[in-house]
């Protein structure tokens, strides 16, 4: 995947200031900080207690009226440091017009992963979302025996010539499936046979244009990033900081 280009205008970055949650919690969270958006003016992104009883944070992205543009539920396990993010939702006008607000999320959320030191970032992803969060060096996690046939099911109907080689893998592990349905322990093995499948097949449909378009999951799956990766990209996501104004680097 290419490097997005830098932005040719000069930008003023601003740069994330750390504290902890609470005076009893040492989970850290950045302070409110404000970027420039060349149509809607100033912007600010903020994280704060969701307050739905479970513990969870919210990040939002506001303009200085407090209209919400975007935001992202996330918690962060206080034993193992497992992060999990909810649902980025976007309001619809903000979608796909290159305000690349869900980006600005999943780059907050990513800040969050790096200064808990997280290892890892789990989501469920919807179907229409997959290519999105594959974009983000998120890969397939999928667990449910459900979720695994729906993935196959994809793959095994894809009529592209280029994706014939995977079309007869995705058959042949529906054959094993059905082979050892009493199985337990096969079934798991043939799930995480699928995730390298369904791995390579995102691997190859975003290499193309318009991939939702043309090789569209039928349902959504189970997604993780793990730490090592974004280490492993970090210039990748350090361009993607600089673009949105923000001066951060893995």
């Amino acid at each position: 995947m290419r490097i997005p280009t830098l932005n040719t205008n000069p930008i003023q970055l601003v740069k994330p200031v750390w504290k902890n949650f609470s005076t009893t919690d040492t989970r850290k969270v950045f302070e409110n900080f404000s970027i420039k958006n060349e149509i809607l003016g100033n912007l600010s992104v903020g994280i704060s207690d969701c307050q739905d009883g479970f513990g969870r944070w919210i990040i939002e992205i506001k303009n200085t009226l407090g209209k919400v543009f975007g935001k992202e539920v996330i918690s962060i396990d206080r034993n193992n440091k497992y992060m999990t993010g909810y649902n980025i939702l976007v309001e619809r006008e903000y979608r796909q017009k290159n305000y690349r607000f869900g980006e600005l999320l999943r780059l907050a959320s990513i800040m969050e992963m790096i200064e808990n030191k997280c290892p890892l970032l789990y989501i469920y992803s919807k179907d229409s979302a997959v290519y999105f969060h594959s974009k983000y060096k998120f890969e397939p996690a999928i667990r449910a025996f459900e979720e695994r046939d729906a993935a196959l099911m994809t793959i095994a109907n894809d009529k592209s010539r280029n994706f014939k080689d995977l079309t007869n893998m995705a058959k042949i592990l529906q054959k094993k499936i059905n082979e050892n349905k009493d199985n337990a322990k096969k079934q798991r093995e043939l799930t995480q046979k699928t995730n390298i499948l369904v791995q390579e097949y995102i691997k190859r449909a975003i290499s193309e244009n318009m991939p939702q378009k043309n090789h569209p999951f039928e349902r959504g799956m189970d997604m993780i990033l793990e730490r090592k990766a974004v280490i492993n990209n970090s210039d990748y996501y350090n361009v993607l900081f600089a673009q949105h104004g923000i001066d951060y680097k893995v």
